[in-house]
């Protein structure tokens, strides 16, 4: 794949010169196929492939948040630029309309924020053929509809996607940020997205509530939500990936396994583990984006830089990335320094990402963004090992552009054993997406 991406180059560079930069004030993507995750899904749910979409992937469902999100902010911008309103009265009516419409979001039942974070713990079960019902639909933050039997036989068939299920909401917020900062930053959006970004870089909540949620209690199997607060319930099976689920004891109310861990439900250990890592989730605050500085200078040039610091929940542990944004002409890059850490042992792997470099041929442009990792993770996703096995992805993304505002795309991403943000399979694998992506 290496190999053809750079004779793709080589063929193409006598065009480079004539290729111009593009920096949409609205970037909307969505993955119309995501395959072979979308199997999966049908799989699942067993009504035909287009049932496979009541199951969205993870690219699936973190494009439409993002698009709504970007959308929202876009006309807020809109308004802000052209409005003829005092200055005061237009300041209030933009800052406190983002304020009401970004909490809003949080919870619209279909593409918020909260939907999107539940989505991503129903892919992961889609891929298991445990079905599941995404409850922000009613407005609830849980997901249910789901039988012990599946979570049991989910867990027994892999420990390690049993354990990343809990967390992949959280997963989630990190990634819903991340994507809204390379618009930013590389597409120039100028967006008031701050407030958003200081919402979801951190899930304290979910550290500091020892207790069970109220359905906990629930004596309707059908309604009770698939796990307690993410981050215990990540913990719990963490360290102890071989304990049978049926193991947790039986329900409160006599009915069903007990499914909510809480903090009573952890060893000294354990919730000291718990303790250390809630307190890395705040490098995430690290970086001038978070304090509206979207784009830095380099002195006497007109190249243009910043960086990001993430800290993921993983299959085997965490990973504390370094990002770092760099933009030079129609060159787009990042740079990601990923240490990964298991409970003892730490890992690393480099990423180097470049976007949307403009390929004009004729009166078409092609919109070419590869994307290579090479490193090392804990051998078979565990959490105690010392050993290591080897680590790599590639993948490149195609955009072409058929008209001023519109550009089907094809992608194609290859990876190795091993946990990659945002990509629903653990194990080796190779995914293609086609969809239509929309630039104003």
């Amino acid at each position: 794949m290496l190999k053809i991406n750079l004779m793709f180059l080589l063929i193409f560079l006598p065009f480079f010169a004539f290729a111009q930069n593009n920096e949409p004030a609205l970037k909307l993507d969505l993955p119309i196929f995501d395959l072979p995750y979308q199997i999966d899904a049908m799989n699942t749910v067993g009504h035909g492939f287009l049932s496979s979409y009541a199951n969205p992937s993870m690219e699936q469902s973190l494009s439409i948040t993002v698009d709504i999100y970007s959308s929202f902010h876009f006309g807020m911008k809109k308004f802000y630029d052209i409005s003829a309103t005092n200055n005061i009265w237009k300041n209030i009516i933009y800052y406190g309309g983002i304020a009401l419409g970004d909490g809003l979001l949080m919870l619209f039942p279909f593409g918020g924020y909260a939907w999107m974070h539940e989505e991503f713990h129903r892919a992961v079960m889609s891929r298991y053929g445990v079905n599941s019902f995404n409850a922000a639909y009613t407005l609830e933050g849980i997901v249910n509809h789901i039988t012990d039997e599946d979570l049991e036989r989910f867990k027994a068939e892999s420990p390690t996607d049993f354990i990343r299920m809990q967390a992949t909401g959280i997963e989630a917020g990190h990634l819903f940020t991340d994507r809204l900062q390379r618009n930013n930053f590389f597409y120039n959006q100028n967006y008031f997205s701050e407030l958003t970004y200081w919402i979801s870089a951190v899930y304290i909540h979910d550290y500091i509530a020892g207790k069970n949620r109220m359905e906990g209690r629930n004596p309707n199997i059908e309604e009770r939500d698939f796990t307690g607060r993410d981050p215990i319930a990540w913990v719990y099976d963490l360290f102890r990936p071989n304990e049978a689920y049926s193991e947790r004891g039986v329900h409160p109310t006599g009915i069903g396994i007990n499914r909510y861990r809480n903090l009573d439900d952890l060893k000294d250990q354990e919730k000291n583990y718990l303790e250390n890592v809630g307190y890395w989730q705040f490098i995430n605050y690290v970086s001038p984006m978070m304090f509206m500085f979207r784009s830095l200078p380099l002195p006497n040039s007109d190249i243009r830089w910043n960086f990001a610091f993430r800290h993921i929940l993983t299959s085997f542990g965490t990973d504390l990335s370094f990002n770092f944004f760099l933009k030079i002409d129609k060159f787009n890059f990042v740079v990601i320094n990923h240490s990964y850490q298991n409970y003892e042992h730490y890992f690393t792997a480099l990423e180097v990402e470049m976007i949307d470099f403009p390929i004009l041929i004729k009166d078409y442009c092609l919109y070419f963004s590869p994307r290579i990792s090479i490193g090392i993770q804990p051998k078979d996703q565990g959490f105690f090992t010392s050993e290591v096995e080897f680590f790599g992805l590639i993948g490149s993304r195609f955009d072409f552009q058929i008209t001023k505002n519109w550009l089907p795309y094809f992608e194609v991403v290859a990876k190795t054993d091993g946990w990659v943000a945002g990509n629903e399979f653990l194990e080796k694998n190779i995914s293609f997406r086609l969809g239509i992506s929309a630039r104003f």
